[in-house]
């Protein structure tokens, strides 16, 4: 019989893998942490730059749909005059701008005015100086084009997903439990910005006298149309408190801020912008990332330091805020 040497079992041994020890993974754990602690802020910072883009964009687009109106009726969007609406604004200046480039309203001076009924409400606006200026308007029109002087137009503003809707908080003066929709009895539908805030639209009066101030003192902008907005201490998406917060609503010279916004900054005194000269014929101002027309806490201001009156500082103080302005027209 054949014999094979015997040879020793052999048994392949498999070395133990040691296991990350306690201090290495915390180790691990702590350069994770830091970095998402260095990522967050740079995402954050990402996201309110695509935010400002896209903000910008619609403000644009929307800028130039009120060059169109102007080029082919003759004045800048409003269904409403400026002084009227100023005087008595039951809507705010960016929804008379929405319903003249998009449709929704007919004017008292429409001859088939009295037609509209079934869906149309009636809006009475008191007009300085005594009588009133009626409107009809109806929310589920808007968008089929505006109807001038009895001539049905097709609509000059196609709005972009998100950036279309009722702005909750109008008027709110008060803090409120509800829709935030309790002193808007219209609902008309705002332009938005991409933080869901209503971009605020002001066209001028005339192109002579104080640059800002109230309708009885013939001024070139006056602030009214804005009120819906600046008297909010609860407005848009964000729900922001713009009664205590915006100096556009606070400290003792709001006109002498709007006035340092929109004035063009190479001409007249640095003090004294109510003598200052407009850089056009309408403004859209978004609040930008806080949410707040120009934030006393904003710009020059801090939480520490909040800053109410920039009238004394000068035109370019307004670049240091967060806010968004477009001057259109000439």
């Amino acid at each position: 019989m054949l014999m094979h040497p015997s040879h020793p079992l052999s048994r392949s041994t498999r070395s133990a893998r040691p296991g990350f020890s306690v201090v290495e993974l915390l180790v691990v754990i702590g350069i994770i942490t830091l970095l998402v602690g260095l990522l967050l802020p740079a995402l954050g910072k990402a996201q309110q730059k695509a935010r400002a883009a896209a903000t910008l964009s619609t403000m644009q687009s929307f800028a130039q749909a009120c060059e169109t109106y102007k080029q082919q009726i003759g004045a800048y969007p409003g269904v409403v005059p400026e002084a009227v609406l100023a005087n008595d604004p039951k809507i705010s200046g960016t929804e008379n701008a929405v319903l003249a480039l998009m449709g929704g309203a007919v004017t008292q001076d429409d001859p088939d005015f009295a037609t509209f009924g079934t869906g149309w409400t009636t809006i009475n606006f008191n007009a300085p100086g005594g009588g009133t200026f009626s409107i009809k308007v109806n929310a589920t029109q808007i968008g089929q084009g505006p109807r001038i002087n009895g001539k049905q137009y097709p609509p000059f503003y196609s709005p972009k997903s998100g950036e279309f809707a009722p702005a909750p908080g109008q008027d709110l003066a008060t803090a409120v439990d509800g829709t935030g929709f309790e002193n808007d009895a219209y609902r008309l539908p705002d332009l938005l910005d991409a933080w869901g805030q209503p971009i605020m639209y002001v066209r001028a009066i005339r192109s002579s006298g104080p640059l800002v101030g109230p309708v009885t003192a013939s001024p070139q902008f006056a602030m009214g149309s804005m009120q819906p907005y600046i008297v909010s201490v609860a407005l848009g998406e964000l729900g922001k408190d713009q009664k205590t917060t915006s100096i556009l609503e606070t400290g003792n010279d709001p006109a002498g801020n709007f006035a340092q916004i929109i004035r063009h900054p190479a001409f007249g005194a640095a003090n004294q912008p109510l003598a200052g000269t407009a850089r056009g014929q309408f403004v859209l101002v978004s609040a930008g990332q806080d949410g707040v027309y120009f934030s006393r806490f904003d710009g020059p201001g801090t939480p520490v330091d909040p800053i109410d009156d920039i009238a004394s500082i000068g035109p370019k103080v307004a670049e240091s805020y967060n806010d968004l302005v477009i001057m259109g027209g000439s």
